[in-house]
């Protein structure tokens, strides 16, 4: 069996996908989880493929603000 997938047209169809249009995110008054937050929007912008490290951003300056015990 031959094997038919080829990398190059899963990222041009990956680039292809788009999200629409996004929800506002409503600010939380906490100016680190909202500046996190504000990259969400990038993604509208963004291929795909790049999504990943947006949300490996946010995910991480989330966590820095949740376990900041400097407060």
């Amino acid at each position: 069996m031959e094997n038919t997938f080829e990398p190059e047209i899963a990222q041009n169809h990956q680039s292809e996908l788009s999200l629409g249009a996004l929800k506002p995110i409503i600010p939380s008054g906490d100016g680190r989880v909202d500046g996190a937050t504000e990259r969400l929007n990038e993604l509208t912008n963004l291929p795909a493929i790049e999504h990943v490290a947006v949300y490996e951003d946010v995910h991480r300056r989330l966590h820095d603000a949740l376990t900041d015990n400097s407060e």
